[in-house]
């Protein structure tokens, strides 16, 4: 039995802290066996990544296997060493499934004495399928967003349909989620309009006449309050709704169309709260006032909702908890806000924005920007660690279809925001989008 096998087994029979001692010597020390596996330190590194809060463990664990990790691979073969570099970018726990699965592929094909020609080359050939779909998908997409004339008239607003499609990829990739897919994307990309629209375009006034169209879902003729801009954006929301009430009338479930217009709606009112926070120069006192708001305002209570649309028949019961705003929405809102501001965007500097969580820890706490940024970036493995208990606590009631797409949400920011903004700054997944719609996978 593998070692990573022996503490999978472990974790869900036993404590935790009981799990990891059973690897230790009498003087507290890792089994010298186990220092001296790089495999085992790396299924150990791996499997710290399911730690929770107060699993003080688990922290020894990551540090002690990373420490060692970083010194083996410095003398091991290239393809053993690529496959560690690949976990210390980023955690298993933590990747975007498809693009993991396509990373993977290339680490197994070079792995000459564990791999199965066969196996090797079903993976490939499902890979080859999929991807053949998803660049229809994304064709198709594409066409419609053109189509709605935006990118031509709005040049404040960031053209990123594709991005937008990528983000989906990551939630499901499955083909029987197809339409469920296109139809996010779709409105990811609308909402990326919206957030653009409150950020750097209307005047607070305008933007107040922008929200109301939205709260009434329609655009009466005495609305000269707003510009061509506004009515072309607003236009472009309702069409999109409208576009979607239609595909769930074909499948006589409109419930789910008016669960996504109240979240699309609450949406929009947060956005104005924080242009008037913009507006009048506000800085939040605490992190804690900021969350609150700018929580709500990443979208990710949406695209939960959103998320749901395309996986079929969706209860309402499972409509009102997600709507309601959880506890495991918290962390992954927590998660999405703290990862966007933690990274510098020349594109964002531009903007006259709202106070950020940086700005607001260093107003708190009275740190340089540097410290706020590890203040942030560790209050980042926190929510990954409530984010996890909150998985083990849920999963005996909420479906398990449903826990996916919040931690496929949760990694979709690690895929966007790891290292800059991803979608203010696109040349950045440049290369993973291209992995997954545009390079072959070669047989």
């Amino acid at each position: 039995m593998t070692f990573f096998l022996q503490v999978c087994i472990c974790i869900y029979i036993c404590e935790i802290a009981d799990v990891f001692n059973q690897f230790k010597d009498d003087e507290g020390n890792l089994k010298k066996e186990i220092r001296n596996d790089l495999k085992g330190l790396l299924s150990l590194y791996e499997a710290a990544y399911l730690g929770m809060p107060e699993e003080h463990v688990l922290d020894e664990a990551i540090e002690f296997t990373r420490n060692n990790l970083r010194h083996m691979s410095k003398n091991i073969e290239p393809q053993l060493a690529k496959q560690v570099a690949h976990s210390l970018e980023t955690p298993f726990r933590r990747r975007m499934s498809r693009l993991e699965a396509r990373l993977y592929i290339s680490i197994y094909e070079e792995d000459t004495e564990a791999k199965n020609d066969v196996v090797l080359e079903l993976a490939k050939l499902d890979f080859h399928l999929l991807q053949l779909l998803h660049r229809e998908e994304v064709n198709k997409i594409s066409i419609w967003w053109y189509d709605l004339g935006l990118t031509g008239e709005l040049k404040f607003m960031r053209d990123r349909i594709v991005e937008s499609y990528f983000w989906m990829l990551g939630v499901y990739f499955e083909p029987q989620y197809s339409k469920g897919r296109m139809m996010s994307a779709k409105v990811i990309a609308i909402l990326i309009m919206m957030d653009d629209i409150y950020d750097s375009y209307g005047t607070l006034h305008e933007l107040q006449m922008f929200t109301l169209a939205i709260q009434r879902w329609e655009l009466k003729q005495d609305d000269d309050q707003l510009d061509e801009n506004l009515q072309l954006g607003f236009m472009a929301i309702y069409n999109t709704l409208k576009e979607l009430e239609d595909e769930a009338l074909q499948d006589d479930n409109l419930s789910p169309i008016n669960y996504l217009k109240r979240e699309i709606e609450n949406a929009a009112l947060n956005w104005l709260e924080e242009a008037k926070w913009r507006e009048q120069g506000y800085v939040p006192s605490s992190l804690a006032e900021h969350l609150n708001l700018s929580q709500k305002t990443t979208c990710y209570q949406v695209l939960a909702c959103l998320s749901l649309l395309g996986i079929g028949e969706v209860t309402k019961e499972i409509l009102e908890w997600v709507t309601s705003f959880p506890q495991i929405c918290k962390y992954i809102t927590t998660i999405s806000r703290l990862m966007d501001d933690a990274v510098d965007s020349e594109f964002e500097s531009k903007r006259n924005h709202v106070a950020t969580t940086i700005s607001c820890c260093m107003k708190e706490y009275g740190v340089s920007r540097e410290e706020a940024k590890l203040r942030i970036l560790g209050m980042v493995e926190n929510a990954w660690k409530d984010m996890n208990r909150e998985c083990l606590h849920l999963n005996n009631t909420v479906p398990s279809y449903v826990l996916a797409i919040f931690v496929n949400l949760a990694r979709m920011m690690e895929a966007i925001y790891k290292n800059s903004d991803g979608l203010s700054e696109p040349i950045t997944l440049k290369q993973p989008i291209s992995l997954l719609l545009v390079e072959p996978i070669q047989f």
